[in-house]
């Protein structure tokens, strides 16, 4: 092993439940077709499939188990612990009832764990159905496996799975919130009362497993809110923006790959419903046919019209047939309403599904403005003190009445104390007012009142709230009314 900082790799989604096209992705279970269509369209390789493992109760490497669903297994353990699925029923579900979490590494590291000193070639298409998997890989996932019994309890791990057929090696795991006292709670366990309290829950969720990662090479990476903001190059700005954008298409795409399943449902849904309209309409038909025929039995009995022991033999049977059949009719139109209730609930899945998909759009241009914003901050940063530096050797050179007209100008006033409104403005805009007031007071300045009101709005940006801080603190850094110099 080289010493190349390896990083362990964490990421939680959290989830309303696991749908089938997600679970047979999870488990492979795809027919030649499906396979196909992965491999063209994704980054599988159908001839490491035989690589692929699960993590079984009690730390047990097996062959992935595919005799039942991600979502079977799911509700198994809600109705072992007397818990109703709380988004049955519901047209579009939202309570988050799982998390679902990818672990992994490093593509280097994640290589060697998986398949030593074995050369995978990774073209598409590429035969790699020689290629043996390592006993290193199953050691750390059991490893990982232990770090999510230890801190969810191995009872709520619903799947976890192993994969080695894609570019990255990597594990899927399905963990849902259920409490000691068997209670289903996303937030209790997940998520925490506010944001503060879920960021520190990840920030400890990545310490501990990188205890785990240590001996296996992987290390945790570095979290800007225990660093701090550090200065970096554009490049590495534009290699974050390359990757988190990357990330973001991937889930964008494997949306896409569901969307196009649950269409593809919702089109043998739709035959479905059709097929079994026609078959009561017929059903519905021949119903008719029999009660005519009985109502003319019945008259031809009540008029004595032929062999009546024979009618009446005749009649019973009629009847029997008419019985059966208003229970075949009885279970298709069951069958029906299955059916419609499983189209309408295809259907939600494609609206929410379409939701998720724009809210990930979203979330991509948003990376985008932000880092954009943040190589703006960095050039603003770097030209102000030249500007500065350049206005103040040159405003000498002004007349009287020229040079008033900057007077009291944030302009003016930066270039000649610009490092004290500085450090009086990063102080307000880490929301240390009073330590803002005592500095500008003891550096001269009036300090802008003790009865000053003064703090971010809720819906105020970073760039909004900078500008109101620099013009805050350009006021108080200001000398009292009194002490003020006078004009020349």
């Amino acid at each position: 092993m080289n010493n190349k900082t390896r990083k362990q790799v964490a990421d939680m989604q959290a989830s309303t439940g696991i749908t089938t096209a997600e679970s047979n992705e999870f488990q492979r279970r795809w027919e030649n077709q499906r396979w196909d269509r992965a491999e063209k369209e994704g980054n599988y390789d159908r001839s490491r499939d035989h690589l692929n493992f699960e993590v079984a109760k009690g730390g047990k490497i097996r062959p992935i188990d595919k005799s039942q669903s991600v979502g079977e297994k799911i509700e198994a353990r809600l109705a072992a612990c007397g818990i109703v699925n709380p988004n049955i029923g519901r047209k579009v579900p939202n309570i988050r009832i799982c998390a679902k979490f990818i672990f992994g590494g490093n593509r280097e590291q994640m290589h060697e764990l998986a398949f030593g000193k074995q050369k995978v070639d990774l073209t598409k298409g590429a035969d790699n159905s020689h290629i043996v998997r390592c006993k290193e890989i199953e050691k750390w996932a059991q490893d990982i496996y232990k770090f999510a019994c230890d801190k969810w309890g191995e009872e709520n791990i619903a799947s976890f799975y192993v994969h080695l057929d894609e570019t990255n090696p990597h594990i899927h795991c399905c963990v849902l919130p259920i409490t000691k006292q068997n209670k289903l709670s996303y937030k209790q366990v997940f998520a925490g009362e506010t944001k503060w309290e879920y960021r520190d829950k990840m920030l400890a969720l990545h310490n501990e497993l990188a205890v785990y990662n240590k001996k296996w090479g992987l290390e945790r990476g570095t979290n800007i809110h225990e660093t701090g903001a550090r200065h970096r190059s554009t490049e590495e700005y534009k290699r974050e923006l390359s990757e988190e954008c990357t990330t973001l298409e991937k889930k964008i795409e494997k949306y896409r790959e569901i969307l196009s399943e649950v269409n593809q449902d919702i089109y043998r849904a739709r035959i479905k419903q059709k097929g079994l309209n026609t078959m009561i309409r017929n059903m519905e038909k021949s119903k008719e046919e029999l009660s005519n025929k009985k109502d003319e039995l019945e008259e031809a009995i009540a008029k004595g019209n032929g062999d009546t022991s024979k009618l009446t033999v005749e009649l019973e049977k009629l009847n029997k047939d008419i019985s059966k059949l208003n229970e075949k009719i009885e279970d298709k139109k069951s069958k029906l309403q299955t059916a419609v209730d499983e189209l309408t609930s295809l259907q939600d899945q494609i609206n929410e599904l379409k939701k998720q998909e724009k809210e990930l759009r979203e979330e991509g241009n948003k990376a985008i403005d932000n880092i954009q914003l943040q190589i703006q901050y960095r050039l603003s940063n770097a030209i102000l003190p030249d500007i500065l530096q350049e206005f103040k050797s040159q405003i000498h050179l002004l007349n009287f009445k020229t040079m008033d007209l900057f007077e009291d100008t944030l302009l003016k006033d930066l270039s000649e104390r610009g490092e004290q409104i500085m450090q009086c403005a990063l102080l307000l805009f880490a929301g240390y007012l009073d330590q803002a007031s005592t500095f500008a007071q003891g550096s001269g300045g009036g300090g802008g009142g003790s009865n000053l009101k003064w703090g971010r709005d809720d819906d105020e940006d970073d760039r909004a709230w900078a500008r109101r801080c620099m013009a805050m603190a350009h006021k108080m850094m200001k000398a009292p009314q009194g002490n003020k110099k006078s004009k020349r």
